[in-house]
């Protein structure tokens, strides 16, 4: 139940106002990010990572925000619409079951208006199950259709407010009866599911995260590897407040950013920003002069323009560095190879080796040698930190200990 919480914290919530504020502005930037794809249809979208095409009814708006797919009824962001996110379960009705606790822990006011129950929607064998309850003084009706697909639950729900006509009338009922399972080989790698957004330095060593997995806050977070005087690198978070960013033409201004604690740092920010692209997040950075430290980049974020990669896995892990693995499963290239070598031995010792020599085996496996530097500003006087013997997935051992490993966990 506690990792089915923390997933649902993503999509749930009591205050409707900033989940609406922050719908906004994920409809602003996913429009620039993942456009709607035309697969064999004009109104088909495919979610890859889902499995799933999407028939999407003339006139709606579709976009893709995170770990949850929207279409828009009426007015982009608000309600009504249909949603759809997927979940972990075998069984529909055990997830619905789980769901419902969930729902009486967010609506103290929560109505279940029509309990489980079998239904066919064109040729899909799902459940429904019904709510209400009150926001802003209005009785929103919440709709949630669950079928199970392959160990997949797809979940299907609508929200409505009947009392000011925002309804989405056979909507929901169109889309999962429309909808369709797709293999792998079908499936368009157009709509790919990114945890969030990676920038590395120069070397490989990763430096900023913005992070929208939902694990740590429910805001966006910018997580920051700094060091002083040692190779040991340190993480440090710093919570950027959605409620009170500004949105303008797809990029986000950032106006409050607090640490883990809620001590407030928008003092040492001029101006950030975050542009998002198809394939790429841009944080611009202007700092406060007043507020710079003698140890500069290495111990805080500096002015520049950062454009990061998408990096991730689902926002259901609760592992500390679950982000740092890459959004698509292999095989890698050799250089891939040597840059997750790098960052699973940061994970396992807090230490960044700035080198990596990456050899091919006769046997299709590939040996990496990570190289420790003696001066932690100087890449003379190298010295071997470890070696592995992987294959192009980042599965092997490591040589000196004959454990098993995987790169990429």
């Amino acid at each position: 139940m506690q990792l089915f919480r923390t997933c649902c914290a993503l999509v749930e919530g009591e205050n409707m106002r900033r989940i609406a504020f922050v719908l906004c502005f994920f409809l602003a930037f996913w429009i620039l990010l993942f456009p709607v794809s035309m697969a064999e249809e004009e109104n088909t979208e495919t979610l890859s990572n889902w499995h799933i095409k999407i028939a999407v009814p003339e006139g709606a708006t579709a976009v893709l925000q995170g770990n949850e797919y929207y279409i828009y009824a009426q007015e982009e962001g608000y309600i009504p619409y249909v949603m759809l996110r997927t979940y972990q379960y075998d069984d529909a009705v055990t997830f619905l079951d789980d769901f419902t606790a969930y729902m009486q822990e967010q609506y103290p006011d929560l109505q279940v208006t029509e309990d489980i129950a079998r239904k066919t929607i064109g040729d899909k064998k799902c459940f429904e199950i019904d709510y209400s309850y009150l926001v802003s003084g209005y009785e929103v009706r919440d709709r949630r259709i669950a079928m199970a697909f392959d160990g997949t639950v797809y979940m299907f729900a609508s929200k409505e407010i009947e009392e000011l006509d925002m309804t989405v009338s056979g909507m929901l009922e169109d889309i999962v009866a429309n909808c369709e399972f797709v293999s792998d080989d079908e499936a368009d790698d157009n709509l790919g599911l990114a945890a969030g957004y990676l920038y590395c330095r120069e070397d490989g060593m990763p430096k900023y995260w913005l992070d929208f997995s939902g694990i740590v806050t429910d805001d966006l977070v910018l997580h920051c590897y700094f060091r002083s005087e040692n190779p040991v690198y340190s993480e440090s978070c710093f919570v950027f407040d959605l409620s009170t960013a500004a949105v303008s033409d797809g990029v986000l201004k950032i106006q409050q950013v607090y640490d883990l604690n809620g001590r407030d740092y928008s003092d040492l920010l001029e101006e950030l920003t975050l542009a998002f692209y198809r394939d790429a997040a841009v944080m611009t950075v202007k700092r406060n002069k007043d507020t710079l430290t003698e140890d500069g980049e290495d111990a805080s974020v500096m002015d520049g323009v950062y454009v990061m990669t998408p990096v991730g896995v689902s926002a259901d892990s609760t592992e500390k560095h679950s982000y740092l693995r890459p959004a698509q499963e292999g095989p890698y290239q050799p250089e891939e190879l040597g840059l997750w070598a790098k960052i699973y031995y940061l994970r396992n010792t807090g230490i960044y080796p700035p080198m990596a020599k990456v050899q091919e085996n006769t046997d299709g496996t590939f040996t990496i040698q990570l190289y420790d530097v003696a001066e932690p500003d100087s890449m003379e006087n190298t010295e071997s930190c470890a070696s592995y013997t992987v294959d192009p997935y980042g599965e092997g051992k490591n040589d000196a200990t004959e454990e098993q490993i995987s790169l990429m966990r």
